[in-house]
This record gives C-alpha cells, sequence and structure tokens, in this order.
C-alpha cells in the first residue's frame, strides 16, 4: 500500500527548512535534550560498518533510513541482512500509523527486509496497547482514511473526514489522530473550534510535522495536533518518537538491554536523535535522504543543540 498526503495546507509547501524551523518553534513540547556539557563528540563515518561490534543492538527509522515512500534503500536491505546474519537484534521504530501494524510488516517485507511482527514497533502499535490498557471508554473520532482499518484500535470510533458536521463533532468523548490523508483547513477548523467548546483527550499516534514521500515532505499528524494546540486548550498525548511511549515499548522488546548498548539510527535531530537521547540510547544521524537532505548539517546541530554521537551519509 502506497500512503497518498496532500503536499500542501493552507497554501504551504513544506520544505526541510521548514521543517527545521518548525520543528525549532516547537522545542518546548519535545523533550528535554541532553545538557550541554553531557553533549558527545560527534564522529562522522561513511556508513554504520564500524560500530557492528560496539552495539548489539540497532534500531532504525524508517522513512528516510529504510525508505522514500514505497521506494526502499538497496543499501538498507543489505545492511538489515548483514546484523541478522551476525547475531544483532534489530528494530524498526516507525511513526507510520495509517497502517495497521500487521499491514506494515507485510509492507516492509514486501519491499525485501526479512523483519517479523515483533521486530517492528508502530507508533500505532503503543497507541493501541495503551488503549487496551486504560480501557478507555465512550465514542472516539479517528482521523484517517477508510483504508486504515480503524477496528484494530479497539475503541467505539466515528470516522473524522471533511465534511463531518461539527454536532457529531461535539458529540465525541475524543479523538485519534492517526493519518493527515485528505485533511483540509474545513475539518481543522471545525475540529479545532469543538475542542476550543469543550476540551477533551487528543491522542496523536504520529507525532512527525513532516515526512519524505519521494522527492517532497508531506504534512503530517505533528503538524496539525501543534496547530490544534494553538486553537484551542488542549495538550494532545503523543506516542510517537521523540516521546518516551515509542522508545519504552521499544526496550520492553529488549528484555533488559542496558539502553546505553542500543544505537538509534534516524534522518531527524528532533525526533530519531532527541528521542533517542532522551531514552538513554547512543545515537547516528542519516543525511543523504530524509528530512535533513540538502540542509547545513553542523549548522543544524548547533541551532538545536542536539548532538549525535555518530554521523553518516547512510546505514
Amino acid at each position: 500500500m502506497i500512503d497518498t498526503h496532500p503536499i500542501s495546507f493552507a497554501g504551504l509547501t513544506p520544505s526541510p527548512a521548514w521543517a527545521f524551523a518548525e520543528y525549532q518553534r516547537i522545542r518546548k513540547t519535545l523533550p528535554a535534550g541532553l545538557p550541554p556539557e553531557q553533549a558527545p563528540c560527534t564522529r562522522e563515518l561513511e556508513t554504520l560498518e564500524p560500530l557492528l561490534d560496539h552495539f548489539q543492538v540497532f534500531v532504525f527509522d524508517a522513512f528516510g533510513v529504510l525508505n522514500a515512500g514505497p521506494r526502499a534503500f538497496p543499501s538498507a536491505i543489505s545492511r538489515i541482512r548483514q546484523l541478522q546474519q551476525r547475531g544483532k537484534t534489530v528494530r524498526i521504530l516507525s511513526n507510520a500509523a495509517t497502517a495497521s501494524h500487521s499491514a506494515l510488516v507485510a509492507k516492509y517485507r514486501d519491499m525485501g527486509f526479512d523483519i517479523g511482527h515483533d521486530q517492528l514497533v508502530s507508533s500505532r502499535s503503543v497507541l493501541e496497547q495503551s488503549l487496551s490498557r486504560q480501557l478507555r471508554k465512550g465514542r472516539f473520532g479517528v482521523l484517517s482514511p477508510a483504508s486504515s482499518a480503524p477496528d484494530t484500535l479497539g475503541v467505539d470510533w466515528l470516522p473524522v473526514r471533511p465534511g463531518i458536521q461539527t454536532g457529531d463533532l461535539d458529540r465525541l468523548d475524543g479523538f485519534i489522530f492517526l493519518s493527515s490523508e485528505g485533511w483540509n483547513e474545513e475539518v481543522q477548523e471545525a475540529l479545532a473550534k469543538s475542542l476550543a467548546r469543550h476540551p477533551r483527550p487528543l491522542l496523536v499516534a504520529n507525532p512527525d510535522l513532516v515526512a519524505p514521500r519521494g522527492d517532497c515532505l508531506t504534512l503530517e499528524p505533528g503538524y496539525f495536533a501543534h496547530l490544534l494546540m494553538g486553537q484551542s486548550a488542549i495538550e494532545p498525548e503523543f506516542f510517537g518518537k521523540p516521546y518516551r511511549p515509542a522508545f519504552d515499548s521499544v526496550l520492553e522488546t529488549l528484555k533488559g538491554v542496558d539502553p546505553v548498548d542500543v544505537l538509534m539510527v534516524g534522518d531527524t535531530l528532533h525526533t530519531d536523535i532527541l528521542g533517542g537521547q532522551a531514552a538513554g540510547m547512543k545515537t547516528m544521524l542519516i543525511t543523504a535522504e530524509g528530512a535533513l537532505q540538502g540542509m547545513n548539517i553542523p549548522d543544524c546541530i548547533s541551532q538545536s543543540g542536539i548532538v549525535p554521537d555518530f554521523i553518516a551519509p547512510m546505514i
């Protein structure tokens, strides 16, 4: 399944520079980073090859590291296979939430990655685990396309899509944001007004502001959730990177492995690197494709204060 999302909203077409500035703007809503005195001395590499014997566990972001939209990077397929053959533990930690967990695993297997159900942790699965533990009652509005199979959420739900009536929004007990596919200004305004009148929970599976889709960036649920924070009095609950629920879910699968022995590999300073450091992991920033493609990486690190342990163009 190929994800299709709008590339503009209110006339906005996101770029890497714009996305970086937006992450900086919302920095106070993200986890705290390492204090300057604890910032690592970054080591630049060509790939993660020199690190193979230094870590037992490798956690990979998906978009921008393993693939760009439906296009898998052949070097990433080879690297994952190499790690598995050497007995390393591999996890994929993805903020993708449109597809169900099983569908997402199937997607990456179809791309050529030999992974099982327990090797991929999706922000949607983290959300679903939270819903099952807390047994939330009431009817939730689910923000996603019909193809996203919301029945796996395990809650009573109503679709929230363009054209929904304001009265229907007001009668809901909370909202679950899975995907920005088909999102527009009309439904954003209607939801903002409803939440301003009556604040209710907003659970966001995908906190990303943008995602790389081939040769463009698309606006993702995190962007719209942060808009809603400014338009109402709500504080969304985020379940994906860089927030702790996503990283805690990965660590739970590692059976007591010390986070310092885990290498988090991602393409975004404000999600992959910041979140990995907040969880106690070592980090590697990938730069050839993804969110920072074409950017001045040293300048981005300096501006953000988010310093990875390693940098390489690809894995």
